[in-house]
């Protein structure tokens, strides 16, 4: 089920729309190590017709399952996107990119991509289950450090310390 508007209904006026879209529906082919999209997002838009397109603006929730970048342990990231504010193209425009242009069929145009596009960015390029996470505990003492230990201050690297460069 995409998010779908009735361009007929806009013609009155702006449209309020509010819901939630399952995530494999929004991103199907997201795939990521770090971070699942499993939880639906809930979406509270206005939609205005305007002569190139259709403004679309209001806020989008969901939550992500994740895996910390520093230290794998699992937590839950909220996301919001509270500024949502595009102007989605209904024709493509002279030099623009056909990419760019919601898909319409008949008297209905998709938001899907619009929703999509905003969530996908608001993701963190490496989730951290903290901002301080200080990542994996480590398991041991490095077996040079305690060779150097054992050697003691008479060493070649001793020597090389007392050099005044």
């Amino acid at each position: 089920m995409s998010l779908q508007v009735n361009l007929r209904l806009l013609e009155k006026g702006i449209l309020h729309l509010d819901g939630d879209i399952p995530a494999s529906e929004l991103a199907p082919e997201f795939h990521d190590e770090l971070m699942r999209l499993v939880h639906p997002v809930e979406y509270d838009l206005e939609v205005e017709r305007q002569p190139d397109g259709l403004l679309v603006t209001g806020t989008l929730r969901t939550h992500v399952d994740c895996e910390c970048a520093r230290c794998l342990k699992p937590f839950v990231l909220p996301i919001r996107v509270d500024d949502l504010s595009r102007l989605a193209l209904l024709e493509a425009v002279d030099g623009g990119d056909a990419d760019e242009v919601l898909p319409v069929d008949g008297d209905f145009a998709d938001l899907t991509p619009v929703v999509r596009e905003d969530i996908l960015l608001a993701l963190p390029t490496n989730p951290l289950c903290s901002p301080n996470c200080r990542g994996l505990a480590p398991k041991g003492v490095a077996r040079g450090s305690q060779v150097r230990e054992q050697a003691g201050p008479n060493t070649a690297w001793s020597a090389l310390d007392k050099l005044k460069l």
